[in-house]
């Protein structure tokens, strides 16, 4: 009840308050209170407003929502387990092979191991990489395909759509992460490769730069002579302990070599051994072998040479082995001197095949016999000594001889072959500087001062206490010879096989000539070809066995070569070989596709259709050029080439073809013009400048023209569009003969005409239609000037016509009588009366003269016989 009165008597005295209310307003002061409280209370609704209209924390707003609703639902990485199976695999061997890496010291063999491991993942992991390939470009142009254009077509897609397209990109993602990991496998794995290379070429260099005793040093020939006698009764003991073995397995023993005997037995009564002794014959009645027989009788011997001894070795030891007659110790020294012996037989084949003394004609290199006879011994003699080294390091190593009897053994073994190497280097030397006989090409002669240098070290290394360098050079110089001698030989195998069994005469020719139709020059252009690649894969071979020895191994070279076949950078440019050489495959097949297009056109299409030769032939032109067209873009794509980027250097450089090639592209654009109008086309008869004949074919850029002197002019496209050109077929094949001809003034006319008209009636090669007519021309100056015209069917079938009439003219003017005049002139002398007394006068003066005195040489002359040739010239 209170609060309610309380209102109520506020609005009774509401009148007295609201004058003071008033008389406040009309204060200055006070009006601007009531201001700033109207401004305050404005602010703070606005501020409640806006508070009333934000969303909650967290809320989406109305952009948001818009966004979430077009966007692509999200969908996890597709996996790919066996590919991943595989990485994982890849990256287990890795680490282990990168712990091992860490240690200090590792050996030759363990290097080796490890290098083994890795010797195929880079490979794999570029192979896995090329077959996700395709699949991730089909992903990707399907993800392409399925996105939108702008933000309205992204609100109307369907959910359908965008499920789609979340589970390609789920899939492109998968696949990409596939391709970056096999990436990086394939990089650790490189970089591990070189690194143990880097390691097993540090090991090399320091084994072979190793410092030892001086074969100089005296002090070394006395310790050496002093351990002499305990090393070989040592040695005694060993060699005995072997002799036991041997003598209590007797029985073994002899089965042993029993078997080996007998095996060697069988062989030579095989045929076998008659085939390889016709094989390995040379007669040297024959003077002029083929280059073939050279090459494959010198392969029969080194194989001869080379397999003989190594398989029978091979029998001894596995019977020996496997009858348990050998003891371990003597088994480790059999092997090196095996393996000796096998490489002397196999070193003197070779020599004896490429040398090939007392038989010159044989020879596969060209030296004189003197030089090949005095070569032979030396290097019988490097083969025995190399051999000799190896089994005395083996038995040395296998007796535990002290280390100085080695580095004796070495030393002297390596200062021999150099004394060697510079015997056999002045025999080749003698050789090449004698004139007559210089055959040799210089690269050859290059070999000469560089193997010189090569033997001087092999004699000076082990004298400066480099026994260990000095050895490996000496190896090098036997084994580099050994490998050029091989290269040599196969070479000359590989051109000569390839060539001759891609010729004609063989099977393989006949062959490919019969079933598959290819020409005679077709198949021996192939046969070089592989001769080539033949070639080069027997120059990798060589230099990988030259290179072997100086640490780089061949997985090394096999590996860095695969790799860049798969692809390679350089400046930020990658280069695909293998993605190239698909491009050039992939263009041959559209190319051989076209051509078959073509010939199906011309034998069975077009001849059905009423076409002209013309067409045929422009149809046949455009039909190889948009082939080749389609083969380059699609050999560009398979490369992996943009052809936007393509398009954008084309724009790039087509000012400067615009300058530097205007003519030749003024000449392609004119013979699109030609096969496209065809004012023209093959077969027809044309006049271009002074000359005339059949067109034989129309391409893009000159036109072949063939006269009636058989000889072909080209005619640049150019001259043909902008000059004149005379067709005489061109939509008709007929065409008029005209033919002048001029009688005399005393002639009938229309005796003529009548003439000339039965002469041109009978000619079979005349058409009745349009009738041939006469014109009386002109009134000569010697003449009356006819002219026959007539036409003919075929202009090129029918131009002899002309000549025929002509001959037919000529033979009934005889017989109308009808006279064909020719140009007669008169001439006239004037003032002859004088001309004439000044010939009298001066034949007058000639002969009052008196006669001259001969001179001394005309007496000398008269004095002499005449001669009979004289005799009748006078």
């Amino acid at each position: 009840m209170t609060s309610m009165r309380i209102p109520h008597r506020r609005t009774i005295a509401a009148g007295p308050a609201f004058e003071r209310a008033l008389d406040q307003v009309r204060c200055p002061s006070t009006w601007l209170r009531w201001l700033f409280l109207a401004f305050f209370l404005a602010f703070s609704s606005v501020t409640f407003a806006q508070d009333a209209t934000k969303p909650e924390a967290g809320a989406p707003t109305e952009a948001q929502e818009k966004t979430r609703a077009d966007a692509v639902p999200e969908v996890p990485p597709q996996a790919f387990p066996e590919q991943q199976a595989r990485i994982d695999a890849w990256q287990a061997t890795l680490e282990r092979v990168e712990r091992a890496l860490q240690a200090e010291s590792i050996d030759e063999a363990t290097l080796s191991e490890l290098r083994s491991q890795l010797a195929k993942i880079p490979v794999q992991a570029a192979g896995l990489k090329v077959s996700l390939q395709p699949r991730l470009q089909v992903v990707n142009q399907r993800i392409d395909q399925l996105k939108p254009a702008d933000e309205q077509a992204a609100r109307n897609q369907t959910e359908a759509i965008k499920l789609e397209q979340a589970q390609l990109q789920s899939e492109a993602a998968g696949l990409q992460g596939v391709v970056q990991q096999a990436d990086l496998i394939a990089l650790r794995a490189q970089q591990d490769i070189d690194a143990i290379g880097e390691r097993r070429r540090a090991l090399f260099t320091g084994s072979i730069l190793q410092r030892s005793q001086s074969l100089a040093d005296p002090s070394f020939w006395l310790e050496l002579a002093a351990a002499t006698p305990e090393t070989l009764a040592n040695q005694s003991r060993v060699v005995g302990h072997w002799f036991g073995v041997l003598v209590e397995r007797t029985g073994r023993s002899a089965a042993g070599i029993l078997v080996v005997v007998v095996g060697f037995a069988a062989f030579l009564l095989s045929p076998g051994r008659r085939w390889l002794s016709r094989r390995t014959s040379r007669d040297p009645s024959v003077l002029y072998p083929s280059r073939l027989a050279k090459a494959t009788a010198a392969a029969a011997i080194t194989l001869a040479n080379l397999l003989i001894p190594a398989i029978a070795f091979f029998m001894l030891y596995q019977a020996m082995s496997i009858l348990r007659v050998l003891p371990v110790d003597l088994a480790t020294v059999l092997r090196p001197v095996f393996f000796g012996l096998t490489f002397a037989s196999f070193f003197y084949g070779l020599s004896i095949a490429v040398l090939a003394p007392e038989r010159p004609s044989w020879r596969l290199v060209d030296i004189t016999d003197a030089a090949a006879e005095r070569l032979l011994p030396v290097i019988v003699a490097m083969a025995v000594v190399n051999a000799g080294g190896l089994a005395l390091d083996a038995f040395l190593k296998a007796t535990y001889a002290p280390l100085s009897f080695a580095v004796a053994a070495q030393g002297l073994g390596a200062i021999t072959l150099g004394i060697l190497a510079m015997v056999a280097l002045r025999f080749v030397a003698r050789e090449e500087n004698d004139e007559d006989t210089q055959r040799t090409s210089s690269a050859w002669r290059l070999l000469i001062p560089v193997t010189w240098a090569v033997a001087a070290l092999t004699v000076v290394a082990p004298l400066a206490g480099f026994v260990a360098f000095g050895r490996f050079a000496a190896l090098q110089i036997v084994f580099t010879t050994a490998v050029l001698m091989s290269l040599v030989l196969m070479l000359r195998l590989a051109d000569e096989a390839i060539s001759y069994g891609f010729s004609v005469q063989t099977r393989i020719g006949g062959f490919m000539r019969q079933a598959i139709g290819l020409k005679t020059n077709t198949i021996s252009q192939i046969g070089v070809i592989l001769a080539g690649f033949a070639r080069l894969v027997v120059l990798m071979i060589a230099v990988m066995a030259l290179l072997a020895p100086w640490g780089i191994q061949s997985e090394d070279l096999v590996g860095t070569f695969t790799s860049a076949f798969f692809g390679f950078e350089i400046a930020g440019f990658s280069f695909s070989p293998s993605a190239i050489l698909g491009a050039i495959v992939v263009f041959i097949i559209v190319i051989v596709a076209t051509r078959g297009f073509q010939r199906w056109l011309d034998g069975r299409l077009l001849p059905q259709t009423s076409l002209d030769t013309g067409l045929r032939t422009s149809i046949h032109t455009g039909v190889g050029y948009i082939g080749a067209a389609i083969a380059g873009l699609v050999a560009f794509s398979y490369a992996g080439l943009n052809l936007q980027n393509v398009a954008i250097v084309a724009s790039a450089l087509s000012v400067g073809i615009g300058f530097g090639l205007q003519s030749i592209v003024n000449n392609f654009v004119s013979g699109i013009i030609l096969l496209a109008e065809r004012p023209f086309k093959v077969g027809d008869r044309i006049e271009v400048g002074q000359n005339m004949g059949i067109v034989q074919r129309v391409s893009v850029r000159a036109t072949q023209i063939q006269t009636f002197d058989n000889v072909t002019v080209i005619v640049p496209n150019a001259d043909l569009i902008s000059g004149q050109v005379v067709n005489w077929m061109h939509g008709d094949f007929s065409a008029r003969l005209k033919i002048p001809v001029g009688v005399s003034y005393d002639s009938d006319p229309e005796q003529v005409k009548r003439v000339l008209l039965e002469i041109a009636k009978d000619n079979p090669r005349v058409l009745q239609i349009p009738e041939p007519f006469v014109s009386f021309t002109d009134f000569g100056a010697d003449a009356l000037q006819f002219t026959l015209f007539c036409h003919v069917g075929n202009i090129n079938a029918d131009a002899g016509a002309a000549s025929d009439m002509r001959f037919e003219i000529a033979k009934r003017f005889r017989e109308e009588k009808i006279e064909m005049p020719f140009g007669q002139r008169d001439i006239h002398l004037r003032d002859l009366a004088s001309i004439e007394g000044l010939v009298r006068d001066l034949v007058g003066a000639r002969a009052a003269a008196p006669a001259t005195a001969p001179s001394p040489a005309a007496k000398a002359g008269a004095k002499r016989k005449k001669s009979p040739a004289d005799a009748a010239d006078e």
